[in-house]
């Protein structure tokens, strides 16, 4: 084979292996636009969704009632008196959910609730067409608890999920035998009033009796609570509008990583011949030393 047709074949691989080097890149490049598009929009949405759900059910519902429910108490060593007939627990579903149909999942929501015979017991909706959130706390009848919440993960995409079921036997307990003491010193107080005494230990007494009194309406209203009537697990139901981006058209995408390509491909290509320019130029120059140092 002669020099000329080596010299050919030489210059083809070069060429061929920059023009494939040239494409590899450009597709990489392609890759890596398409990717990190999804991945951006998927960490804003679920960094705000986290800051609103997490900020807001601590915020905003403060003051409304606790749900409670009971269940047999499975401790056999320790009997309950009649009053007492059953544990108490306080049980607490949290789902978080993003979606582009928004209007579609809080319908079927709402609808899921009025089948499941579930009382909507907070509500809060803002934001505008795009970027909406909805948050609804949901008191649920214990025995219809765990299906509530099967079905509910079906809403949207759900990003957070959680149950937490915390005993309440012991508070309820201590609220009964808080009664217990103040209707006996209301009792006592009562008592009191069929004696003689003067102006100023009547209102005195009066006014304990008011005070008894109004201990005894707060804590009716905590007892309250553990009714068996007002028996409640609770669903907190967060839902994000995630509206779809709009779609980046795809010779955009393609002109634009042909572009950057070009651009850093080019530059790539100058500092590898810069490079080797350096390295030929410190071996000529290695070169002279060394022939000069054999004269001498």
């Amino acid at each position: 084979m002669t020099a000329s047709k080596l010299r050919k074949i030489s210059t083809r691989s070069v060429v061929l292996l920059l023009i494939g080097c040239f494409l590899l890149t450009f597709l990489l490049r392609v890759a890596y636009v398409l990717t990190r598009d999804t991945r951006e929009e998927e960490v804003y949405v679920s960094s705000n969704a986290n800051d609103l759900s997490l900020g807001s059910w601590a915020s905003e519902q403060g003051p409304l009632r606790k749900n409670y429910a009971s269940e047999k108490s499975l401790k056999i060593d320790a009997p309950v008196s009649a009053s007492e007939p059953s544990q108490k627990y306080e049980k607490t579903a949290t789902l978080n959910a993003r979606t582009e149909r928004f209007d579609q999942e809080e319908k079927h929501l709402r609808s899921m609730t009025s089948d499941f015979n579930a009382i909507i017991q907070y509500e809060n909706k803002n934001g505008n067409p795009g970027n909406r959130s909805l948050q609804l706390m949901i008191g649920v009848r214990p025995e219809l608890f765990d299906s509530f919440y099967v079905a509910a993960q079906g809403v949207g995409r759900i990003f957070v999920n959680s149950v937490v079921k915390v005993d309440k036997t012991t508070e309820f307990r201590e609220l009964n035998a808080k009664k217990a003491s103040l209707e006996k010193a209301l009792a006592s107080l009562n008592e009191l009033k069929s004696h003689a005494g003067t102006i100023s230990d009547l209102v005195g007494l009066h006014d304990k009796i008011l005070d008894i009194e109004r201990q005894m309406q707060e804590l009716g209203v905590e007892l309250g609570n553990f009714s068996a009537e007002n028996e409640f697990c609770t669903v907190r139901f967060a839902l994000f509008e995630n509206a779809a981006a709009p779609a980046i058209p795809l010779l955009s995408i393609l002109f634009k990583a042909l572009v950057w390509t070009f651009e850093y491909y080019i530059m790539a290509l100058i500092g590898f011949a810069v490079v080797l320019l350096v390295a030929l130029l410190a071996i000529t120059v290695v070169g002279k030393i060394g022939e000069v140092s054999k004269k001498d």
